[in-house]
C-alpha cells in the first residue's frame, strides 16, 4: 500500500521518510475513533501515516487505495512523545527491494534504463522504520 507520512510528526520511528510502500497483512483491522479524537490526533500531528496514491495524494476512504475503510484513511498513530508507535502495514515485511510487489517491474525498467537495480547501501523503506527507533536509543 502506498503511504504519505507527517513530517511534523513526532514519531522517532518515521524520520525523514515522505512516502513508502508496505505490504499489508489484514482485512477487518481498521482505524476507528470518534471525530474529535482523531481531530485531536491530526492537530497533535499524532497520525503519523495515511493511505494514499503512488503520488501521496489522499485515498479519501477509496477502496483499494484504503484497503480496509480506516477513518480519514489513517493507517498509523503515535503517541504524544512520538515513542509509541501503532500501524496496520507491515514494514517488517519490505526488508529487502524483492519483497515490494512490483519488483520485477522496477528491475526491468532499471536495467533498460542502464541503471543501478538496487542500491545496496540504501536500506529498503521497511528496514528504515527500525533504524530510526535504534538511532533514537543510541
Amino acid at each position: 500500500m502506498h503511504l504519505s507520512f507527517d513530517n511534523d510528526s513526532p514519531c522517532i520511528f518515521t524520520k525523514d521518510i515522505e512516502m513508502a510502500d508496505y505490504p499489508v497483512r489484514h482485512g477487518e483491522g481498521k482505524f476507528i475513533a470518534e471525530q474529535g479524537i482523531i481531530d485531536r490526533l491530526v492537530a497533535n500531528h499524532q497520525v503519523v501515516l495515511r493511505y494514499c496514491d503512488e503520488k501521496g495524494i489522499p485515498a479519501k476512504g477509496s477502496f483499494p487505495l484504503n484497503p480496509n475503510g480506516s477513518m480519514d484513511d489513517i493507517a498509523g498513530i503515535c503517541d504524544s512523545t512520538g515513542r509509541i508507535f501503532g500501524l496496520m502495514p507491515h514494514p517488517e515485511a519490505y526488508n529487502h527491494f524483492t519483497n515490494h510487489p512490483d519488483w520485477t517491474k522496477r528491475k526491468s525498467e532499471r536495467k533498460r534504463k542502464s541503471s543501478k537495480v538496487f542500491d545496496k547501501t540504501q536500506l529498503a523503506p521497511g528496514i528504515k522504520i527500525f533504524k530510526n527507533g535504534v538511532d533514537y536509543l543510541s
